[in-house]
């Protein structure tokens, strides 16, 4: 892949330390069947846990990196972060057509003088949708020009930031009649003021009164709320061009229309989104918990890649029940068997049951304070491989990973709260269980989907590492 010389700060979603991605896997995949010593034959390094991060972008890219002999990936994390941090905060205090100029200017601006010029203008219009055809682009940008009054030695020079602000909003606001926002800020509020004039402005009590109370449905909003949305609305970078008003208690159309696209007018109630501590305290089984179906898989069931990174994908989704497939693998070169995960009888590929498990120990590690993480495990494994499951959960999580007792198995689950920072392990198994009885309704049609592919051979008897042996309520989303 074409590697760019520029990050976008903006389309970063997070940053993830460790090898936990779909590159990082592969590589080590790579790695293992390789003969290496401290360098390969290349000279490049063996792959180092310690040293490794990821920026992980809105979508499904990544930029894996690895850290030189030397230097500091905790200095370099602490800086990124603070850099994504403050950019949130900028962006927060910039109005929508801003933000879009400044998200494509760098790309457009390639000599990075600061100006756009001819041919660089037509591809900022088509970028953002105002589609010019080349050879018109000299006639769009001769009138743009005119528009602002500008020489020609001026117009050779290129048009700044501030220009192509100036000129966006005049385009759009000379591209309607009457604005459908403008019609809706003239219905509710009134098309003329008390002074006969055309209404430019509306006061902190109409906007209350007439906006948020009477249409929105937003009773419990009062005068107190109103003016700490215009002083957000006044702050905000918006065109040279708008018609703003700087009056404490009032804001312009310009700023009513930033507040309809703004996160502030989300059709989801943002109270909706806050809940009180003391109502994670009741038993878990009377929660309805975020959940995924086979999480591993990157693609269809049948032919994909399974992948670590898609756990790690669903947990910062807001998942907190996760779905292993777990079967009996190879074993390594000194006999041990190894556990794996995908969904059997298909063509999917194998990762390791012990990766996925290291992965929720970074995670926690990250986020000690999150509810609890629970495994739901399908398992198919042996007594041999049950045991290395067992090992591997322990050695890895230790206090983290959830263990009841006789008499928590005999009365109420804990609760959400109790059970902050750990692993709770799903499983279900009635009495006199066979090997092929799986945890999950959908296991069934697992048996009947590749009968081409190979199963281990497995003991008659079995014996499931330490579970929560519970139904829980879940919301499969």
């Amino acid at each position: 892949n074409q590697v760019s010389d520029r990050v976008d700060i903006g389309s970063i979603d997070r940053i993830q330390s460790g090898l936990n991605t779909l590159r990082f896997e592969m590589a080590r995949q790579k790695e293992k069947k390789m003969t290496m010593s401290p360098r390969n034959s290349s000279g490049i390094p063996l792959l180092d846990e310690s040293k490794s991060f990821s920026l992980i972008f809105r979508g499904a890219k990544t930029l894996d990196l690895m850290m030189d002999e030397g230097g500091d990936r905790e200095e370099i994390l602490y800086v990124l972060t603070s850099i994504i941090r403050q950019y949130g905060l900028a962006k927060l205090k910039v109005g929508n057509e801003v933000l879009l100029l400044r998200y494509v200017w760098n790309d457009v601006d390639r000599d990075n003088s600061n100006t756009i010029n001819e041919k660089e203008m037509g591809e900022l219009l088509n970028r953002i949708n105002f589609l010019v055809k080349e050879k018109n682009h000299s006639a769009v940008y001769q009138k743009f020009c005119k528009t602002l009054a500008l020489d020609k030695a001026n117009r050779r020079n290129g048009l700044t930031f501030e220009q192509c602000v100036t000129l966006l909003h005049k385009t759009k606001r000379d591209t309607w009649q009457v604005k459908p926002v403008t019609q809706l800020f003239f219905d509710m509020f009134g098309q003329f003021m008390n002074n006969n004039k055309v209404r430019k402005k509306v006061s902190a009590n109409s906007f209350l009164t007439r906006f948020l109370q009477t249409v929105q449905g937003e009773k419990t909003k009062t005068i107190e709320d109103v003016r700490n949305i215009f002083d957000k609305l006044q702050g905000l970078e918006l065109a040279d061009v708008a018609d703003l008003v700087s009056e404490k208690d009032y804001i312009s159309l310009d700023h009513f229309e930033a507040y309809l696209l703004s996160r502030d007018n989300d059709i989801f109630d943002p109270l909706r989104e806050k809940y009180c501590r003391s109502d994670m305290n009741r038993p878990l089984s009377e929660y309805w918990i975020n959940s995924s179906h086979n999480t591993y898989l990157t693609g269809d069931q049948l032919t994909s890649r399974s992948s670590v990174e898609m756990y790690i994908k669903a947990l910062y989704r807001g998942c907190r029940c996760l779905e292993l497939d777990i079967w009996d693998g190879g074993k390594d070169e000194y006999g041990t068997p190894i556990p794996i995960v995908y969904h059997g009888h298909t063509m999917t590929s194998k990762i390791l049951f012990e990766d996925i498990i290291k992965s929720f120990e970074v995670f926690l590690m990250l986020h000690p304070k999150t509810y609890p993480l629970i495994l739901s495990l399908e398992n198919h494994c042996s007594i041999p491989y049950q045991q290395v499951m067992v090992a591997q959960l322990k050695s890895i999580l230790g206090k983290k990973l959830y263990e009841p007792d006789e008499a928590s198995l005999s009365g109420p689950l804990p609760t959400p709260s109790q059970l902050r920072g750990m692993v709770v392990l799903k499983g279900r198994r009635p009495e006199g269980a066979t090997d092929d009885y799986d945890t999950d309704d959908d296991a069934a049609a697992d048996d009947m989907t590749d009968q081409q592919s190979m199963r281990t051979e497995r003991s008659s008897n079995t014996v499931s590492p330490t579970v929560l042996s519970r139904r829980c309520m879940l919301h499969y989303v």
